[in-house]
């Protein structure tokens, strides 16, 4: 994920629970937005696979499935500040990218020192009268062209949240779970309870436990 807490090399606790996180949101937009219902969450071994399998989706061709996955993620800026519908789904994306920015990120759109002065003042965001988050409250703190060029880099941010050919792509090969991914050594596996899962707990090979 181009915006995540950790800096590690390859996966850790921190990256994967923050994608766990993301997950759950799409899970959540898929079914509350979108009214699928039979979605399944897998964990590949290095991260997480949402499988939609409503008959209906899985009759569409890549061009709907590209819509979903801008919608889902918030690829686009909306059009009004208004927080209802995708503009309320936007602004909850926006929220979490601005609280997860560390400055070490390479942001498109975002200089070194837009984003120094983000983290400066994230904290200072504002809520309306019923405790939520607005588009544009940050506006001031930042300027308006910057915040213009902020809201279209996070924008570009959050379709590269997720691997966008994959996703659209009617030809992939799924990982089989209980498969094991060969660069990270750990298992593939249905995630039953979003809630509880801990990868490190029911994903790891017991070749491999026996060697730590």
């Amino acid at each position: 994920m181009p915006i995540r807490s950790c800096n590690c090399d390859n996966i850790c606790e921190i990256c994967l629970n923050e994608a766990l996180e993301l997950a759950r949101i799409y899970i959540d937009i898929l079914k509350g937005n979108l009214g699928l219902k039979n979605i399944h969450l897998v964990y590949s071994g290095r991260g997480y696979h949402i499988r939609v399998l409503d008959q209906f989706i899985m009759k569409e061709e890549s061009e709907l499935r590209g819509e979903i996955l801008k919608y889902i993620t918030c690829a686009d800026v909306p059009t009004n500040e208004i927080p209802l519908g995708y503009t309320n789904l936007f602004i909850n994306h926006f929220v979490r990218n601005i609280f997860h920015i560390t400055g070490r990120e390479k942001v498109e759109g975002a200089n070194t020192k837009l984003l120094k002065d983000v983290i400066k003042n994230r904290n200072k965001i504002e809520k309306d009268d019923n405790e939520n988050y607005q588009l544009g409250l940050f506006r001031g703190k930042i300027g308006p062209r910057r915040y213009k060029n902020l809201l279209d880099a996070m924008a570009r941010v959050n379709l590269s949240m997720v691997d966008g050919k994959v996703s659209i792509d009617l030809k992939r090969i799924l990982r089989l779970p209980s498969s094991l991914h060969s660069k990270v050594s750990m298992k593939c596996v249905e995630v039953k309870n979003l809630e509880n899962f801990d990868p490190f707990k029911v994903a790891v090979p017991k070749f491999v436990e026996e060697k730590m």
